[in-house]
């Protein structure tokens, strides 16, 4: 027995293990879950063409859309919100943790031209020029108001004189071709040139909650979206359901990993006990490869990352196997080890690549959970590679040269 690799071989194990234990906990408080496993809900929308008037590119169109909704989510105190573009005219949001979902979608859709213009119609205001939006509390005994401040640019003194007494309105999503109406939905607010001014700009005054006012003040500050957005698809997970995916879905995940970590000892004796380590490896390394790149995680998530730990046993068995091909009294066991390494290498790198082109078929053209299980995948044959091919095979190689594996045949 070589004492010298003996204690390389110890230091080794020791120092990637310390490394382990000493990070892992800000891995699993970084990993995001999705909706399936904390709830909220999810909508996909479509970027129709712009509203008159503005001459933007398609792509500038669809990114600028995602940009202010991202603005609105923020806006909203929602933590970790998915916003991405799909299919170059689609904007997928996916909001966790969501209590109320109508007014999340609310505070998301609407506010597509917003303008004050008078009861003609004519422009008065535009979103450009507001440079501020504030809830303020008049008294007990009346309901809030929103304050717009306005651009210095905003010649404040000939729009009051000439619209001095008359009626201003408020418009969300004005298109051309709508009219001044009282009932009209898109119209949230109308109120004379003279009340409607205070030292800050404009104070619009109605029979706001202060839900209501706090919704609008949000929209208004974050300004027009440059095309309505149609709602193509949506769907919500309650928070219980996803409390209960989460639960079941660990205690199966950890009762397969258990089970495949038994398997291997039993089978393989001190050579799967060496697997098993390279297993936990495989699993540290994915979720920190996964968290780098602020994936989030699904329940298809979770399914491809136990494929890629099956993938992973396989590289483990493959090179096992061959060693037990191999095995010859004319030679060390650290040259055996080289030899079954590579014996192996060409059908578990033709078996990841062929996964691996397929993973990366599905990412380029899958839409939502299908491209987050794309996205697992890749990371765990990546990470499967690395721990139970590359390490075993470092790992295996060091114990060959302690001459351990020789004493233990011995004494057996």
């Amino acid at each position: 027995m070589k004492k010298s690799w003996v204690v390389s071989t110890c230091i080794t194990i020791v120092l990637i293990t310390t490394f382990m234990l000493s990070t892992y906990k800000y891995i699993a408080d970084e990993v995001r879950l999705g909706l399936d496993l904390q709830g909220g809900f999810e909508i996909l929308y479509e970027v129709e063409d712009p509203f008159e008037g503005r001459s933007i590119e398609e792509e500038k169109l669809v990114k600028q859309t995602a940009s202010i909704i991202r603005d609105r989510v923020n806006l909203l105190g929602i933590s970790e919100p998915v916003i991405k573009i799909e299919d170059e005219d689609r904007i997928r949001v996916q909001l966790a943790g969501v209590d109320d979902q109508e007014e999340a979608r609310d505070i998301l859709s609407i506010g597509g031209n917003i303008t004050f213009r008078d009861t003609e119609n004519n422009l008065v205001l535009s979103s450009k020029d507001f440079s501020s939006v504030e809830v303020e509390e008049v008294s007990d005994d009346y309901p809030p108001q929103v304050t717009v401040g306005l651009r210095d640019s905003v010649d404040m003194k000939s729009i009051t004189e000439k619209y001095q007494g008359e009626m201003l309105v408020l418009w969300l999503d004005y298109v051309k071709g709508d009219s001044y109406s009282e009932s009209h939905s898109n119209v949230i607010f109308s109120g004379h040139v003279g009340q409607t001014w205070s030292s800050k700009g404009i104070a619009i005054s109605s029979d706001f909650t202060q839900e209501e006012a706090d919704k609008l003040a949000k929209v208004l500050s974050t300004g027009d979206l440059p095309a309505p957005i149609e709602e193509v698809y949506s769907r919500s997970v309650s928070g219980q359901l996803g409390e209960k995916a989460l639960h079941n879905t660990l205690i199966s995940s950890g009762l397969a990993i258990m089970l495949i970590f038994l398997f291997m000892i039993w089978k393989y004796r001190y050579l799967g006990a060496i697997s098993v380590f390279c297993m936990v490896c495989y699993l540290y390394l994915t979720f920190a490869i996964f968290v780098f790149l602020e994936g989030v995680l699904t329940l298809t998530g979770l399914a491809a990352f136990i494929l890629g730990l099956g993938m992973a046993v396989d590289a483990s068995i493959i090179t096992f196997e061959r060693l037990k091909e191999i095995k010859r009294n004319d030679v060390t066991f650290e040259q055996l080890v080289m030899e079954a390494s590579n014996r192996s290498f060409i059908t578990i790198s033709d078996a990841q690549l062929t996964t691996l082109i397929a993973a990366a078929g599905l990412f380029v053209f899958g839409v939502g959970s299908v491209k987050g299980f794309a996205v697992m995948l890749i990371i765990s044959i990546i990470a499967g590679f690395i721990t139970c091919y590359a390490l075993l095979r470092l790992l295996l190689y060091m114990v060959g040269e302690t001459r351990i594996v020789e004493w233990y045949e011995r004494k057996g």
